[in-house]
């Protein structure tokens, strides 16, 4: 995956987590100095944000900054592409439209949190997604609707509209 998706993984996992410079070059296996310089970088294009406490700067995510949340979503659907989940949720629903929402679609992502995946589709089944949620070390819920009407929770479905589009074409 691109650097800057691998540099900010510890940031995608945990939107809350606060990382030290110096656990952040453990993590990236990387000297200090170059850590320090890397998370200063994000800091200044708006992505993390710093503090002081007690002389140690951490880094956190700016969960209301709208780079941070595009790229979050952008590396969750890579994420998704390489472990070949859309692939078999194309093969396994026709036509159909799927949308991340939830925590991971918000910037709102804790060690506990699940995969919200929404799919519009005229086909009904259950599918197992075992091996996905092991690789992910999170589980996945499926909401499968024929179409936007049968989503008669109206937070619900606005909460799906207000997700990421992974794959599909509203008709």
């Amino acid at each position: 995956m691109l650097k800057l998706f691998n540099d900010l993984k510890p940031f995608f996992n945990d939107n809350y987590r606060r990382i030290h410079v110096r656990e952040f070059a453990r993590l990236q296996k990387i000297s200090a100095p170059t850590a320090s310089k890397l998370l200063e970088e994000y800091h200044h294009e708006g992505v993390l944000k710093k503090e002081i406490d007690k002389q140690y700067f951490y880094y956190y995510t700016d969960k209301d900054s709208p780079v941070f949340v595009d790229i979050q979503r952008i590396y969750w659907r890579l994420m998704f592409e390489k472990l070949g989940l859309l692939k078999v949720l194309s093969n396994e629903f026709f036509s159909s439209v799927v949308i991340l929402f939830g925590s991971l679609s918000k910037a709102e992502v804790t060690p506990n949190s699940d995969i919200d995946l929404a799919i519009f589709t005229p086909t009904k089944k259950e599918i197992s997604l075992n091996t996905f949620e092991k690789k992910l070390g999170r589980t996945i819920q499926l909401f499968i609707f024929k179409n936007k009407d049968d989503v008669k929770n109206k937070e619900l479905l606005n909460n799906i509209l207000s997700g990421y589009k992974l794959r599909g074409v509203w008709s």
